[in-house]
């Protein structure tokens, strides 16, 4: 799958953007919200990296994904939007269980065409995203209950907001669990794997295990 021009342009627009919270938040004291930006400046670059290592190229409308999910979660944290507009922690929590449906849905897809133990029946495939991420966001709201409790933070403000974000993880999971199908019938699934290009990798894995077994 070729990079296109206005592909390489968005991409930098979101990683300056998220460069310039990180600089502002900095200058005004915000510590956590510069954090943030700075870990979410190189998150939003990996995709770039496994794609020059050859190890996977993953698809554009993911990528996006990740820039836009990325990108709100830190103006929020900066502009104080979490605090200010109810509904934006529901809009996050949204993104970020979609992206993780789509991990998923990938991960899945490469697993059934290369692990000759693993056999997923299409019809399961939506099943098994739901499943997977409300698994995710169960863990998730775990691990904020503990940061409250051992920090002192303020993630989890109460027990319907839990639920809520619960919720919304689960109309996340749903509409991944509707395009993804959707998006298999546009492109088979070795047009995917193809696209991914995660067949180099998966042969250099396999060569290096031989090697390894024959040492």
């Amino acid at each position: 799958m070729t990079i296109l021009p206005y592909q390489i342009v968005v991409s930098f627009v979101f990683q300056f953007s998220l460069l310039g919270i990180f600089f502002f938040s900095f200058i005004e004291g915000y510590l956590y919200p510069a954090i943030s930006a700075l870990f979410g400046f190189f998150l939003v670059n990996v995709p770039g990296l496994l794609r020059r290592r050859n190890i996977v190229a993953l698809p554009w409308e993911l990528v996006l994904w990740i820039f836009i999910a990325v990108f709100l979660h830190n103006l929020g944290l900066f502009m104080k939007f979490y605090d200010t507009i109810w509904w934006w922690d529901k809009l996050t929590h949204f993104l970020s269980t979609g992206l993780i449906a789509g991990f998923g849905f990938i991960g899945i897809v490469i697993a059934d065409k290369y692990l000759p133990s693993i056999y997923l029946p299409p019809r399961f495939l939506p099943f098994f995203i739901i499943i997977f991420v409300m698994a995710m966001g169960v863990f998730w709201e775990v691990v904020e209950y503990f940061l409250d409790a051992l920090f002192g933070t303020r993630m989890q403000y109460s027990l319907s907001d839990t639920v809520m974000d619960l919720v919304f993880n689960l109309t996340g999971a749903v509409a991944v669990a509707i395009i993804g199908p959707w998006y298999l019938k546009r492109r088979s699934v070795q047009q995917l794997i193809k696209e991914l290009r995660v067949g180099e990798t998966v042969d250099r894995i396999r060569d290096r295990l031989g090697k390894e077994r024959d040492l």
